[in-house]
């Protein structure tokens, strides 16, 4: 008798029973069948599971191993069943979210956290997109959700977007730079002398977005922002950061806010996500992101 859910079942009932007719109850089962399961477990084994010669059935030490080590095998098939029960009711296997890199991340820990709770059978993934990438990352089916797609939308067909809000920039040098003791507002000529810290567009498709840079400037790519400003505190190079990003840095002292002749716009954000989708991830993400309590956390 090859190991089944039927079979490994019977065995944990009868060890946690320690009774025969007791397990044949619980499971619902005449004692002989269940006699005879352990029988053919055995002999296929190659082992004792129980010791027969008292008035209660105890486990051998082989038998109490295995218990030990198979109770995971009976909790796994379980959530088997469960998590294929919902793929076939139309939950997503996978589900990908998109996240902009200037965005607030500090609540995407219990988003994530609620969304795996709720579908547990769905492989869910975050990956960091900038500017048009964003958009770019709908576009090319990389994403199924956006959090924080910048401006408006490019000319995209079903396409859905709604807004989260708006994002402020700080010009920002490091207390050391050669810039930090200039009082009145930085023109072009001041700041072309000094190389740019950028993180650049991942948008494969789409048109690039600009990135804030003087003609003639010096322009170094970070590999995403935490590091560009990081590189900014360091004196390496000058440029905006999101403010909800640097207010500690402010704060301490480490960075100084410059005002400049031509100052960043604030950037707005958008919740973005396909048209036309049937998806209960997808509607549950919505719900959730767009509730007042959820709904413009990304900007602080």
């Amino acid at each position: 008798m090859p190991l089944s859910k039927k079979s490994l079942k019977t065995i944990h009932v009868i060890a946690h029973s320690g009774s025969f007719a007791v397990a044949a109850e619980r499971l619902n089962r005449v004692p002989s069948a269940v006699s005879y399961t352990v029988k053919k477990m055995e002999e296929e084994l190659g082992f004792s599971l129980f010791d027969r010669t008292g008035r209660q059935v105890k486990l051998t030490p082989a038998g109490k191993y295995f218990i030990d080590q198979s109770q995971w095998m009976l909790d796994s098939y379980e959530e088997l069943v469960r998590n294929t029960a919902m793929i076939s009711s139309g939950v997503d296997v996978s589900f990908s979210i998109a996240i902009n890199n200037i965005i607030n991340r500090e609540d995407l820990i219990p988003l994530i956290g609620k969304l795996n709770k709720q579908f547990p059978s769905t492989q869910i993934s975050v990956k960091t997109e900038v500017y048009n990438g964003c958009w770019d990352a709908l576009y090319g089916r990389r994403a199924d959700l956006v959090i924080g797609a910048p401006h408006s939308a490019p000319k995209m067909e079903g396409i859905v977007y709604h807004s989260i809000g708006n994002i402020d920039w700080d010009f920002i040098v490091a207390q050391t730079h050669p810039l930090a003791s200039q009082v009145s507002a930085l023109t072009a000529e001041e700041l072309r002398y000094y190389p740019v810290i950028v993180v650049k567009d991942t948008s494969q498709h789409i048109s690039p977005q600009d990135t804030w840079s003087l003609t003639g400037q010096k322009i170094i790519y970070a590999p995403e922002l935490t590091t560009a400003i990081k590189m900014i505190e360091h004196g390496i190079g000058i440029g905006y950061a999101p403010h909800h990003r640097i207010k500690g840095k402010l704060d301490q002292g480490t960075i100084l806010k410059k005002a400049i002749i031509e100052h960043k716009q604030p950037t707005q954000l958008f919740y973005a996500w396909h048209a036309n989708r049937e998806s209960p991830v997808l509607n549950w993400c919505i719900e959730y992101l767009m509730s007042s309590e959820n709904h413009s956390q990304w900007c602080r």
